[in-house]
């Protein structure tokens, strides 16, 4: 037992003074006792082996720091996320409401609109009644002196005759002319339903294309072209309207009528200029 410490305590004290020769060559020499070269690449190992692990250290403490940061970073970004999303719906929950209160508004205006619309029509109503009633004097003692009873009615702010005594176009236009007004022109949809829901009869109206065939014209010189709008009969198996048919009248169909025979939309026809139909004037 005492030669195995002694044994020991020479080991150490071997191991001391090869790390003292190592670092120390010059008094190894002068001493003459030198270490044996494995320890020398023993400790180098060891000093290599230091270092690197110094290094990882290092390097894990750098990349330590890297992520804190990057997790503050975050947690930021959540933060202000969290903060931007209760804005988000603290304005979601206001407009809502503000939407609520415009839908309200909004039915209270259409509301009044639909009023206002109703208004207008009653107004309008009362006006034509004011303006039938002024020419009614006028118009009915000359009609019953010339042995042509009329009815009339206004609409849009024109005055409609309505003949119940039939002649040829020339005449039912000179008559109306007589009278400070014309023959009908038509130069809407509005008019032309206004119009066909009143007949109930075959009525002359002031179209025609005596000067040129197939160019049909107003008495007021506009074309259809530029009326935008007509109204002709037509026929899935035949000719539709205008057809000039010249079986009764070998000069043709050259003046405009309307039939209330037949659609409202839909009761336009030529016929011969010499024909006697009852007529609509107009005056505006």
């Amino acid at each position: 037992m005492k030669w195995s410490n002694e044994k020991a305590v020479s080991g150490t004290a071997h191991s001391i003074l090869s790390i003292y020769a190592f670092l120390n060559p010059q008094h190894c020499h002068q001493e003459r006792f030198c270490p044996p070269k494995w320890t020398e690449v023993l400790l180098t190992v060891f000093a290599v082996s230091l270092f690197f692990a110094l290094g990882g250290l290092c390097a894990l403490s750098i990349l330590y720091v890297s992520v804190s940061v990057k997790l503050s970073a975050q947690e930021t970004n959540v933060t202000i996320m969290v903060r931007e999303t209760e804005e988000l719906r603290a304005n979601y929950t206001r407009v809502t409401e503000d939407l609520h209160i415009n839908d309200s508004e909004l039915f209270m205006v259409r509301e009044l609109a639909a009023n206002f619309s109703i208004v207008g029509e009653r107004l309008s109503f009362y006006e034509g009644e004011m303006d039938t009633f002024s020419y009614a004097f006028i118009s009915a003692f000359t009609a019953q002196s010339l042995n042509c009873d009329m009815s009339l009615t206004s609409f849009h702010g024109k005055l409609y005759f309505f003949s119940s005594n039939k002649m040829d176009w020339s005449s039912s236009r000179a008559f109306c002319v007589s009278k400070g007004a014309d023959l009908v022109t038509i130069t809407s949809r509005t008019e032309q339903l206004f119009l066909a829901s009143k007949i109930k009869d075959t009525y002359w109206i002031g179209l025609n294309d005596l000067d040129t065939e197939g160019l049909w014209v107003w008495v007021n010189n506009q074309t259809l072209n530029e009326t935008g709008v007509l109204f002709w009969h037509g026929r899935d198996s035949e000719i539709s309207e205008p057809d000039n048919w010249k079986k009764e009248d070998l000069t043709g169909e050259n003046c405009a009528l309307v039939n209330n025979n037949f659609n409202y939309l839909n009761n336009w026809f030529d016929s011969s200029c010499n024909s006697k139909w009852k007529f609509i004037c107009e005056k505006k």
